[in-house]
């Protein structure tokens, strides 16, 4: 891991490059690092089963994607300003209604299947 310092090409600098180096910022230092490899690492059954439930929501989001119509429904719908995101506020719906076992919900969701 290598430290950079005055360099203002690469001050604040973050994310993958090429591949194999990552540039991390922490607090003012930007540090260059390897790639980790995530190869071998083993997920909990709740780290799957909240991964699965993620993956739901955002197959739910996208369904009302489809066309300009519904996107304007559920916007409607949310109560939801302009500058805000339909997306996240769908994927927000979806994550609160089925922690509430909502059945309504759960027999719209039937129909969007």
């Amino acid at each position: 891991m290598a430290r950079i310092k005055n360099n203002p090409l690469v001050k604040g600098a973050s994310g993958k490059v090429a591949g194999d180096i990552v540039y991390k910022t922490y607090y003012d230092k930007t540090v260059l690092s390897k790639v980790p490899d995530m190869s071998k690492r083993v997920l909990s059954k709740k780290q799957i089963e909240c991964n699965d439930r993620l993956a739901e929501a955002n197959h739910y989001a996208s369904a009302f994607y489809e066309s300009e119509e519904s996107k304007i429904k559920a916007r409607i719908r949310l109560k939801l300003p302009q500058h805000k995101s339909l997306y996240h506020a769908l994927v927000k719906e979806y994550i609160d209604k089925r922690k509430l076992g909502d059945e309504e919900f759960e027999k719209h969701l039937a129909t969007i299947r």
